[in-house]
């Protein structure tokens, strides 16, 4: 079963690079309107949430097994990072390596959920309630396949051509 959850993240990340071919690095921080956030940021929050979940100990990034400009805690859900712009370290980065980080962090963080071979039922260390391991990694098919979404519509929103999606 865990091999078949990861199968389907490793397809929503082939769509994620999808929506990165082409873009303009001028486009990758920009927001295409008030009150959206650009692709870099969405990538972050992607980014973010994959390794906390995956190669993390609850929701602190500084216990995550992982490092990375994008596991930045200004990403972790829409209204802070809408609030909080994104730093010198992030406007520095590319499509090319923002899509490339993205590639890594999802690599190692899997990495690591794999050598800690938790019991898809059992309930997430750090988490309340009775999130199991199996859900977190049902929603990450969503959460990813989401947010690839409004990358795509992100750069139509600045009239940039992306691939047939």
């Amino acid at each position: 079963m865990l091999e078949t959850y990861l199968k389907l993240i490793n397809v929503c990340y082939f769509e994620l690079g999808e929506a990165f071919k082409g873009l303009k690095d001028e486009n990758v921080w920009k927001r295409p309107a008030p009150g959206l956030l650009s692709v870099g940021e969405v990538s972050g929050h992607i980014a973010y949430w994959e390794a906390l979940r995956l190669a993390g100990e609850g929701e602190d990034p500084s216990k995550c097994k992982v490092k990375s400009p994008l596991i930045d805690r200004r990403f972790r859900y829409y209204k802070s990072t809408l609030e909080t712009p994104p730093s010198d370290e992030h406007l520095r980065m590319t499509a090319e390596e923002v899509h490339k980080e993205l590639v890594r962090i999802h690599q190692e963080s899997v990495a690591h959920f794999k050598t800690l071979n938790p019991s898809l039922s059992s309930a997430m260390h750090g988490y309340p309630g009775n999130f199991t391991y199996g859900a977190m990694l049902e929603y990450r098919v969503f959460h990813i396949a989401y947010h690839t979404g409004q990358i795509y519509s992100a750069r139509h929103l600045m009239g940039e051509e992306t691939v047939d999606n």
